[in-house]
Formats: C-alpha cells, structure tokens, sequence
C-alpha cells in the first residue's frame, strides 16, 4: 500500500503518460497508469488495451528487462504515435510516452517519398538501359559487319576500330552507372557457376596487358600458391571487380610505371572452401589521407583528379568494393602520395576437386621436351608434369635441346611434344623452330609458353612451326589440357570439336522476332553467315500468327525480342506454349532483348524461354547459343 501511494505521488504528477510494471520470474505486469495515460484509454480500462497486440506484447516483454536502448519502440494509439522510453526506478520498470505523431509522419512521408523516388530511378535507369543498348546494338553490329568485309581499305578499317573501341568504353560507362544504381537497390543478383581461375585470369589479363602497354608500364602478374583451379564463381562480376582494380591502377600511374597484380588460391577449412587473395600494386600518383576514407563513395574523385584531366566516373571503387561484400568478402587499400596505391581483396568460394584420370590416362609414363633458360618457370613444369606421371627433360639452350632429340632418337624413346619459352635465351626462334619441324615431322607438336595475347602473334610462330600456345604465368590444368590435346585421344576430341563449332546451320529455319528495322537487318546479316534460313516478324502478335499457321515442326528456333509494340515478348511466348500443337512445347525460343539484367533473364525463363541473349550482341555468344539448340547440319 506504502509503495502504491509513492508511486502516484511520484509519477501521478508527470504530464506524460507514464506507465509503472513490476518484473517477476521475466514477466511484467502493469500496476499503474497515470492520469494523463488514462486519458487515452477507454473508462475503467488500461493502455495496454489501446494498443494493436503485437505492440502490447512487445512492451511486456521490454518492461520485463528486454528493453533496448538503442532502438526506440514506438506504440500506436487511436490516430497518434508515442515512443515508448523504459528504464528502470527501484524494483520497477517505467515506461514514459512522448507523442512523436507529427514527427513519425513527418519522417514516414520523406521516406515514402525517398523511397519512391529510388523506385522512380530504378525504373528510369532500366528503360534507359534498353534505350541506350539498342542504338548501342546497332552501332557495334554495323561496325562488326563492316570490319568483316575484306575490299575495306585500311584507312577505313582503322577508323572503323576506332569507333568499336570508343563504343566499348562507352557501354562500360554506361554499365557502370547502371550497376552503382542496382546495387543501391540491391537488384544485383551473383550467378555463381564452376569456372577455371586460369581462364578467368588470362581473360582479365588479355584486356589489362595492353592498357599498360600504351602508357608504357611494367605490368607485373605475379601467381603464388594455387592449391585448386576450380571454383565457383560469378566469374562475370569478378572480372569486372578485377580490372575496375587494373584499369584504375594503369589510369592514376604515370608512363613507365608499374603495375603489379599478385593472386592466390588456398584451401579452407573444409575440403570444399577455398579463399582466394589478390592484390593490384602500382607506382601511381597515390591518395591523400582525407581522401583514402571516401575512395569506396560513389562518384567521389580527389579534386587533383581533375585538374590533370584524368576521366572517370568515380564508380569503380565504390562498385568493386559492394561486389566483393556480396561475394562475402573483405577489400583494403593502402596508399600515399606520390608512391602509389595498393588494393587487396580476400575472397571466400566453393572449390571444385578436378578429375585429373583423363590426363592421366593419356600422358603417364610418356615424355615431353621443355626448352626453357629460366630454372624456376622449368622447375614448376617438371613438378606439374610428375603429377600425371609425365616426365619432362629440360633443356637451357638450343644445343642442349637437338642433344636430348639426338639422344631419345638413339634410344629409340618418344616425346609427346616440344615446349619452349618465348623468352628462351639464345634461343631465335624463328631460325630454330623451323629446323626443330623439319627434324621431327609435320605430326610433331610444338607449343609455345609466353605471355601476352596468342592472336596478336599466332600467325608468325605459326609460319615458324608452332602449333598452339600455352599462355603464361602456367596453370597446370591449360598445361594438361594442352599436352592431352597432343595425344591421339586428344586429337579425335579436337577434330569433333572443330565441326561442332563451325556454326553452319544449314537446313534450318529461324524466326526472327524483332520490331526495330534496323536491329533486323543486322541481326539478318550476322544470322546470314550461318547457312540458316531467317523468316522475320515485327511483333509479338505477328510471330504469334506465323508460328499458328505454320506447318508442325516448320520453325526450328525462334529469336524473340522483348519490348515490342501490340505484344511484347513475355506475352509471346507464353501464348505460343499455351498452344494445343505439338511442336508450340518443343521449339527452342531464345530472347535476343537490350533487357540485360539478372531479373530480365529470369523473366525470359519464367515465360518459357529457353535462353536469353542480350544486346548490344556478341556474335560468339550468339552463335554458341544456336549451336546449344540446333546443331550442326550441311544443307
């Protein structure tokens, strides 16, 4: 009773609804409500009655000891808001009522608003994206067409080069913008596939290499440990977190800087974990300290930047940075003025355990030759090559090489092949490997390890003998691959690879399903160069038509494109599988749309697509997707 009447005395003053619990055994029970809290109740009743359930419920359980003060708990009574503030006086809990109604709309509105006008931009930001990719199509899909015709004169040629590398840098700002916006919104979606690192990186290395060769830099690619090839990766996005790294370092270091990259894989904790360490150094004109704390911020560029007229969206970093914590790992930098910067990524994925048999089948107890002046690089083939039971002999120079072909000839034993480094120290070889082809025979095979791009060299080490090219720094997975492809069950592999992907479709019929003339007319052309008969509808209501009145099994793929006026493509679609014909479930129906994103692609399936290929068009991707549904056929 004493305690009642302290209590009232004490709280029954306050201009606040004021609300007193006692705690037992981690439950409360109400035991006062003040007079201006009794206001807001009906006659007789308690606030706890006013409030919506989950809200009376919540506040039991705060005034029970589970209060947070960090985070506010804001109770709705009638048509008003109150934030509830507990704490504790005494044996009880108290519970204090402010009334933030005005406040809480306030806040609520310019949120709503915020978050409309993110919608707002969303959607804005995905119709141009479709906007600017078909024009984009087109630009990239005459030049290619006009770089294919052999009478184009040079001076031609080279402008129109040109304005494929300009329209490049153009989509991959464009793209950029595009992925800041959806990552803002968390729209960016990671399709993790099984991928070889080997590839991914020479692929990153092939765009990297001559950027740093223009400015005259040293580019540095330094592998270390790589205990498994094989991982599970988006390999698109990290690509792209790669060289916003490369391309950034080559942009902000002088002529004749360097630009090192250094990677390693290492396993994980468990058998199926690997944690994947890279690392891009260079020599650069380096950040401030204040600036270091915004690199990751989107559109932030030092304001030195621009007086030295260096472009850029100031993206990169910030994009890099959010697509390395979706893949679940960490990025740092390090740098200082005048000496350059450092960014380091630390990345968790899925290993994959490679089958090494076939390899294995085909090349133990077998030789190769390695001529190669660098002890290291030799040492590490010879090690990669025991692994499948291969035995290397390793030749410093030239003379030493035509002395283990004289000695394997007198000991009557065979090579599967011989290596050599592009680098190989008194070595010419272009003087060299053609004596090497006419000692040992047309059959022989002759792979070259270096560096760089094979396409840019292939045809004079072609003329000199070689017949194919392992790319440098090694990965043992290309050198099996290589070696295996030197055998005769690598060969057979080869040879049905070869007329796999001629991309010949002759005998076939296509449905081309495109409203924008000029889009058809490129896509007419590229199409033309397989073989394969091109039918053409501006809608998808016409193609809807067309296929009805068709003979069964007439169409053998159908190439759909999305936004169209009368019926778009999703509609299309489904209508055409709803169709009572047999052949209306069976045809392959491919989206070639400017609708480029991951949930663009899910619609295409979702509709009954089989495939989705995006715009601006890559004539590989293209092809190697008609070859996946119509196969090869001579017509």
């Amino acid at each position: 009773m004493e305690n009642d009447m302290r209590i009232k005395q004490i709280w029954g003053a306050v201009r606040l609804p004021v609300l007193c619990f006692a705690a037992a055994e981690g439950q409360s029970t109400l035991i006062f409500q003040n007079e201006e809290a009794q206001k807001l109740c009906a006659p007789n009743g308690t606030l706890l009655d006013e409030l919506p359930p989950e809200e009376a419920r919540e506040l039991l359980r705060q005034a029970a000891g589970y209060y947070n003060e960090k985070e506010p708990l804001f109770c709705h009574i009638k048509k008003d808001i109150y934030s509830a503030v507990l704490f504790p006086w005494e044996s009880w809990c108290i519970c204090m009522l402010h009334d933030v109604s005005v406040y809480y709309r306030d806040v609520r509105s310019r949120m709503d608003e915020a978050l409309m006008a993110s919608r707002a931009k969303t959607n804005f930001l995905s119709e141009m994206s479709h906007d600017i990719r078909t024009p984009m199509n087109a630009i990239i899909g005459i030049t290619d067409i006009a770089l294919m015709q052999q009478e184009t004169p040079p001076r031609i040629r080279e402008y129109l080069n040109k304005i494929k590398t300009a329209s490049g840098h153009m989509m991959g700002i464009i793209n950029e913008v595009l992925d800041m916006s959806r990552i803002e919104s968390g729209k960016v979606i990671l399709q993790p596939e099984p991928h070889d690192i080997a590839d991914i990186l020479h692929e990153i290395l092939i765009v990297a290499r001559p950027q740093a060769d223009e400015k005259k830099q040293k580019f540095v690619f330094h592998v270390g440990r790589m205990e498994c090839e094989q991982i599970v990766i988006d390999d698109v996005r990290f690509k792209q977190i790669c060289l916003n790294l490369l391309s950034n370092a080559i942009k902000f270091t002088p002529d004749g800087g360097t630009v090192t990259m250094s990677v390693e894989i290492c396993r994980g904790a468990k058998p199926d974990e690997a944690v994947l360490d890279l690392s891009v150094r260079d020599t650069g004109i380096g950040m401030t300290r204040e600036f270091l704390g915004r690199v990751f911020t989107p559109f932030e560029r030092e304001q030195s930047l621009t007086i030295s007229k260096i472009q850029g969206t100031g993206l990169g970093m910030s994009i890099a940075k959010n697509l390395v914590e979706l893949m679940g790992g960490q990025i740092a930098v390090e740098s200082e003025v005048g000496k350059g910067s450092c960014f380091s990524i630390n990345v968790p994925f899925r290993a994959v355990n490679v089958d090494l048999e076939k390899y294995r089948k085909a090349l133990q107890g077998r030789r190769i030759l390695l001529m190669d002046s660098c002890a290291e690089e030799a040492h590490m083939v010879q090690n990669m090559a025991e692994k499948v039971g291969l035995s290397a002999d390793v030749a410093s120079s030239p003379e030493q090489a035509v002395g283990f072909i004289n000695d394997a000839a007198f000991s009557d034993l065979e090579y599967v092949a011989f290596l050599t480094s592009e680098k190989s120290e008194g070595a010419e070889l272009m003087t060299f490997l053609p004596e090497i082809r006419k000692r040992m025979g047309s059959g022989f095979p002759i792979l070259l390890l270096a560096e760089g791009d094979w396409k840019q060299t292939e045809y004079v080490f072609t003329r000199a003998g070689v017949d194919a090219f392992l790319p440098l720094p090694l990965f043992s997975n290309r050198l099996y691959a290589g070696l295996y492809a030197c055998t005769e069950q690598g060969r057979k592999e080869r040879e049905s690879d070869v007329t796999a992907m001629s991309h010949h479709f002759g005998g076939r019929r296509v449905l081309l399903v495109e409203d924008n003339e000029l889009n058809r007319e490129i896509a007419r052309e590229l199409l033309g160069m397989t073989g394969v008969a091109i039918e053409e509808a501006e809608n998808g209501q016409q193609a809807l038509d067309r296929f009805q009145s068709s003979p069964l099994f007439y169409y053998d793929l159908i190439l759909m494109d999305i936004q169209m006026p009368v019926m778009n493509g999703l509609d299309a679609a489904r209508a055409l599988r709803a169709l009572e014909r047999p052949d209306a479930e069976s045809v392959p129906i491919v989206a070639m749309t400017a609708n480029a994103f991951v949930e663009d692609i899910k619609n295409s399936l979702d509709a009954g697509m089989n495939a989705h290929v995006s715009k601006p068009l890559d004539m590989e991707v293209l092809f190697s997707c008609m070859e996946s549904f119509l196969g090869r056929r001579d017509g």
